[in-house]
């Protein structure tokens, strides 16, 4: 098995725990609506869509159509700001029910940013798949 079948394989094996971690998500956010009290926040209610739209999908494209993929490294940024995005909306979510504010939400996004630029910068500047075997 060659290195770009093994890199192939862990990226769609990453794309099927997005999955799973969207499932979750949808049904944390499901469970915790239920007992909100008719009380109802977007950040929760969404929170599944950063694994599926940002995580799920995208690496799903990339393990089936890319010939390119992505280092470990770029993979782990890449994940990481995806976390951060899902974890600031729950908290947020929490927030907005509890009905309160805090301004240090803003360091869930922006940190979210910064990982994912670091895992695509990573992503275009490491190898092309042609230079293996």
């Amino acid at each position: 098995m060659s290195t770009s079948d093994i890199e192939r394989k862990s990226v769609l094996k990453t794309a099927f725990a997005y999955v799973i971690w969207t499932a979750v998500c949808a049904l944390l956010g499901a469970v915790y609506e239920k007992f909100s009290h008719e009380v109802y926040s977007y950040y929760m209610i969404y929170a599944f869509a950063f694994p599926l739209g940002l995580g799920a999908l995208p690496l799903f494209a990339l393990g089936l159509f890319s010939k390119k993929m992505p280092s470990r490294f770029s993979l782990k940024m890449w994940n990481s700001g995806v976390a951060a995005l899902t974890v600031g909306s729950f908290f947020k979510g929490v927030l907005d029910i509890f009905g309160t504010t805090n301004r240090l939400i803003i360091v869930y996004p922006v940190g979210a940013g910064i990982f994912m630029l670091i895992g695509l910068a990573a992503f275009f500047a490491g190898r092309s798949d042609n230079s293996s075997e």
